[in-house]
């Protein structure tokens, strides 16, 4: 499984809009960021869409000036469900 963690920067007026089509989206959560047009997000693999495909479809969405990747993690989904401790 892959998982990376993106900033998808808006204007704050477009943000709400935004949000509202990403959660929308399979293997995508928002977890804020929606007031300052910075919204923090995570992506997951689903199926055969790589994550490279998946940034560049949240680039394609009307009202996002860009998406910056800020963390990326591979691992098989058994290390995925362990606790951190």
């Amino acid at each position: 499984m892959n998982i990376c963690s993106v900033i998808v920067n808006a204007k704050p007026e477009n943000a709400p809009k935004i949000r509202d089509l990403l959660v929308d989206m399979d293997g995508v959560d928002v977890f804020g960021g929606v007031e300052e047009g910075k919204l923090i997000v995570t992506l997951e693999d689903c199926g055969e869409k790589a994550l490279a495909d998946r940034m560049a479809a949240l680039n394609d969405i009307k009202g996002v000036i860009d998406v910056a990747m800020i963390y990326h993690q591979e691992a098989d989904d058994k290390a995925m469900e362990e606790e951190i401790v």
